[in-house]
C-alpha cells in the first residue's frame, strides 16, 4: 500500500504554522513535524511511505495538488483552531484520487472526544485516529479494505456511510522500542527552532523537535494530557533511556548536521538522574548542542541547571501558572512563590533563558488572585512571560467544572474549537466565579501591558550594554519597536 503523509500549508503567509497537540500557533521557526515523523518511521515497514511537508515548503493549496503523488491512503495531522483549514487536505485527496482513497486525520484535541460529528461534517474525512497514532495507524494500514471494526481506536465511515467507533487502543510501553524518526522523508535542511537570546527577540538556529518521553503524571486540570483514554494518555510517564535518546541526537549530528533541538516532552527533567545522564552524555561526546525544554519549578535544581547549561540549554519553559499559592496548588503546581523565584534566579545565573507560562481566568480567578499572579510575574524577573487566557478544552477537569457551575459562555465548544485559535490569545470563552468575560479580558490586556511595560524598561531601558548589543546585532528599528511598544502599553 502507498501512503502519503501531510503536513498541510501554513495557515499565516509570513510565520509558519506549529500543529501542536493543544493548538496552533504562528512561529519563526520552521517547526519539524514530529508527530508525522514517528509514524512514517513505524509504517516504512509495512508500507511505502512518502511525504509532502506543504508548511516547510511553503506549498499553496494548489501546489499541495499538483505535487501528491498516486497513493491509496492519505494521513494528515491538524490542531485546534486549524481543523477548517486543514480538511482542505481530505478534500483534495478525493477530488485527486477518487473515492477510494482512504483520508486519516490525527487531532488530539477535538477529533478523538466528538468523532462522529467531526465525520458527519467533513465529508471527505474517512478514518479518525483515537490513540496513539505509532499504535492505531499500522493496524489502519493492514485492515484498510478488509475489517477496520477490528482495529482499536478509530473512528470511521463504513461501506455503508454508517459511522462506527471501536474501543481503546492500547498504550505504547516502551519509547526505546521506536525506531528513529523517518528523517530521509523530510527536507532536513528546511527546519530550525527558536530560543530568546536578546529582550523580546528570538534566535533562530537549524534544529528539530525531538519527543523522549510520553505522558504526564499530573493531573493538572487545564490540560488534555490524563482527560481522555481516547487521546491516547494514560497518566504513566515513559520515557526513553538516556542510551537511546543519544543514539538519535548523534545520529541527526551526524547525518544532517543539524546541532539544535527542541525537546517535545511535558517535563524533560521529571526523573532528574536520567536528565543528568543525558546531559553528561552530550558533554562527553561534544556533541555541540543548542537545546530547549520544558519543565516544572519542582523538578529541577541548580546542579542540575549548571549542567544543562555546559551541555547546551539555552532555554527552559516553566509553568508557573499563578501567583495566587491556592492556585496554583489546585493546578497541580505545589510549590511557593520564593521558590519559583529561586529556580528562575538559578536558571539565568546558569547562563540559560527562562520563560514562564501564567493562566489568567480559572474558575476562582477573582481580582484579588489576578493581581498576585501579575505581582509575582513582575517579581519571577524570567526573560519572558507569557501570559494565556485559560481554555476549556472538552473533557478535561476545567471544562468540566466550567460546564457544571454555567461558567461557560459559548452555546457549542466544538464548532468554536473547530473554526478558531483558542488559548493562545485573550478572547475569554469563559467566566470565573466572580468575574465576567469582558472583566477577564480587561485584565488581562492591563497584566499584560504592565508586564511588558515592567520588563521592557528593566530589561533594556535600563540597561545600555543590552541596547547596544540589540543596536549591533539588530539595528537601530529594533530599538524603535521596542519604545512604539513602551508608548503603546502606557
Amino acid at each position: 500500500m502507498n501512503i502519503l503523509l501531510i503536513n498541510p500549508p501554513k495557515y499565516e503567509k509570513k510565520l509558519y504554522t506549529l500543529r501542536d497537540e493543544i493548538c496552533f500557533q504562528n512561529v519563526k521557526y520552521v517547526p519539524f513535524p514530529l508527530r508525522l515523523a514517528q509514524i512514517g518511521s513505524v509504517l516504512k515497514h509495512v508500507s511505502d511511505v512518502q511525504v509532502i511537508d506543504g508548511n516547510a515548503l511553503e506549498l499553496g493549496w494548489e501546489e499541495l495538488e499538483e505535487q501528491m503523488p498516486e497513493c491509496d491512503a492519505v494521513r494528515f495531522q491538524s490542531a485546534a483552531g486549524l481543523i477548517a483549514h486543514d480538511m482542505k487536505v481530505a478534500d483534495i485527496a478525493k477530488k485527486k484520487f477518487g473515492k477510494n482513497v482512504k483520508t486519516i486525520l490525527i487531532e488530539t484535541v477535538l477529533a478523538p472526544i466528538y468523532p462522529e460529528r467531526m465525520l458527519e461534517d467533513f465529508m471527505s474525512l474517512d478514518i479518525i485516529v483515537r490513540g496513539q497514532p505509532e499504535i492505531v495507524i499500522p493496524d489502519i494500514i493492514k485492515n484498510t479494505g478488509l475489517e477496520l471494526k477490528n482495529v482499536k481506536g478509530i473512528a470511521f465511515k463504513d461501506a455503508d456511510g454508517k459511522i462506527v467507533a471501536t474501543g481503546f487502543a492500547d498504550i505504547m510501553k516502551s519509547l526505546d522500542e521506536l525506531p528513529f524518526m523517518a528523517y530521509d522523508l523530510f527536507p532536513m535542511n528546511k527546519y530550525s527552532i527558536g530560543y530568546l537570546d536578546l529582550p523580546f527577540h528570538e534566535k533562530l538556529v537549524p534544529g528539530i523537535r525531538i519527543r523522549t518521553t510520553r505522558d504526564c503524571p499530573y493531573a493538572c486540570p487545564f490540560c488534555i494530557i490524563g482527560s481522555s483514554k481516547w487521546r491516547g494518555y494514560d497518566r504513566k510517564w515513559k520515557a526513553m533511556s538516556p542510551e537511546r535518546v543519544l543514539k538519535e541526537l548523534e545520529y541527526v549530528v551526524d547525518r544532517y548536521k543539524i546541532c539544535g533541538f527542541f525537546f517535545w516532552d511535558e517535563t524533560f527533567t521529571l526523573d532528574q538522574s536520567r536528565a543528568h545522564k543525558i546531559c553528561d552524555e552530550i558533554i562527553d561526546k561534544n556533541l555541540n548542542l543548542q537545546w530547549r525544554c520544558l519543565t516544572r519549578i519542582d523538578c529541577i535544581n541548580q546542579r542540575l541547571l549548571e549542567k544543562m547549561a555546559r551541555a547546551g540549554c539555552k532555554l527552559i519553559e516553566y509553568g508557573i501558572e499563578s501567583g495566587d499559592s491556592s492556585g496554583r496548588k489546585d493546578m497541580q503546581k505545589n510549590f511557593s512563590n520564593q521558590e519559583a523565584i529561586d529556580v528562575i534566579k538559578q536558571t539565568k545565573d546558569a547562563g540559560i533563558k527562562a520563560n514562564c507560562d501564567l493562566i489568567i481566568g480559572m474558575p476562582w480567578d477573582d481580582k484579588s488572585t489576578l493581581n498576585r499572579t501579575f505581582e509575582l510575574a513582575k517579581e519571577l524577573d524570567a526573560d519572558n512571560i507569557h501570559l494565556a487566557m485559560a481554555f476549556p478544552y472538552p473533557k478535561t477537569q476545567l471544562y468540566d467544572i466550567a460546564e457544571k457551575e454555567s461558567l461557560l459562555n459559548v452555546e457549542d465548544i466544538y464548532n468554536l474549537i473547530v473554526e478558531e485559535r483558542v488559548r493562545v490569545g485573550a478572547h475569554a470563552v469563559m467566566r470565573t466565579r466572580s468575574l465576567s468575560s469582558d472583566e477577564l479580558e480587561k485584565i488581562w490586556k492591563r497584566i499584560r501591558k504592565g508586564v511588558n511595560r515592567y520588563y521592557l524598561f528593566k530589561n533594556v531601558i535600563k540597561r545600555p550594554s543590552v541596547i547596544k548589543t540589540i543596536l549591533k546585532k539588530r539595528g537601530f528599528s529594533a530599538i524603535l519597536k521596542g519604545l512604539r511598544m513602551l508608548v503603546k502599553n502606557t
